[in-house]
């Protein structure tokens, strides 16, 4: 059982929860409160995904600074 919240923990941190969404997990865990173990979740997806595509259009843009500087 300890493995389990070990790995739990683990993994809350590499879908980087912070501290306080962690917990709340963790005690929705405890009480099988699933629907607000989603949320949190989805939630999470979303920050990512924002995340992921802010990354994305400022890899665009330094892609394009390097084609113009190499077109001269």
């Amino acid at each position: 059982m300890e493995d389990e919240n070990q790995f739990l923990q683990c993994s809350l941190k590499d879908c980087g929860f912070d501290g306080t969404d962690a917990e709340k997990y963790l005690e929705y865990e405890g009480e099988h409160r699933k629907s607000e173990q989603l949320r949190l979740l989805n939630k999470q997806r979303r920050k990512l995904m924002d995340d992921l595509h802010l990354t994305q259009k400022r890899v665009d843009t330094v892609d394009f600074m390097i084609r113009e500087v190499e077109q001269g």
